[in-house]
């Protein structure tokens, strides 16, 4: 699983030198869609949250079983000023738990809901495996669906247990260019943006 840690440029160097330190709730991180706004999403949201007049930069890295248990949702109730659990314990169970988020959307998209109404009786995402059931391609079209993935995940994180070593970072994306025009740290690495949509994301 493909995920990207957003750090203040100046912070660039040593963590290219040194990897990526988690603080005291661990290592914040974010999937990886290959959808260019959903990816930046959280780059705008820190300087805009923090307002620090810093720039970002994002370090991409894959997750594995060794960087577990995770906390895996919606970023309330998890920031760095929080406690809260990490009960992810595979990244089986990390995918499921992001495959999950995605088809309880489309239950509620089918069913005309709106996120105010999280809190009846609706199983939402059963709604969803029906209607994949039934709609197979359902699933791709909404990993393609850039505005709809947003609404999905765009308040969404995943917050790791262990610090990642520098030679764990596959890419960086610069936060003064374009989301096509990447820094390889180790150019022998590649990072495929489609397999997100492709289902390879996931396990």
């Amino acid at each position: 699983m493909l995920v990207v840690h957003w750090s203040p440029v100046n912070n660039s160097k040593s963590i290219l030198k040194n990897g990526i330190r988690k603080n005291q709730n661990g290592l914040y991180c974010y999937p990886v869609t290959g959808h260019l706004s959903l990816d930046r999403w959280w780059m705008k949201a820190l300087k805009r949250f923090r307002r620090d007049g810093k720039r970002y930069n994002g370090f991409i890295f894959k997750v594995e079983e060794q960087d577990l248990p995770a906390y895996y949702g919606h970023f309330m109730g998890a920031t760095t000023k929080d406690k809260f659990e990490k009960p992810i314990k595979s990244l089986l169970e990390l995918g499921q738990e992001l495959q999950n988020t995605i088809i309880w959307r489309i239950g509620e998209r089918i069913s005309g809901g709106t996120s105010e109404r999280i809190t009846n009786e609706t199983d939402y995402l059963k709604l969803g495996r029906d209607e994949i059931i039934k709609r197979p391609d359902i699933y791709k079209e909404t990993l393609n669906d850039t505005a709809f993935m947003e609404y999905i995940l765009e308040d969404f994180q995943i917050v790791l247990t262990k610090s990642i070593a520098a030679n764990r970072i596959i890419r960086i994306i610069p936060s003064n260019e374009e989301f096509g025009r990447i820094l390889y740290k180790n150019k022998k690495q590649q990072y495929v943006e489609g397999e997100f949509r492709e289902g390879k994301y996931f396990g």
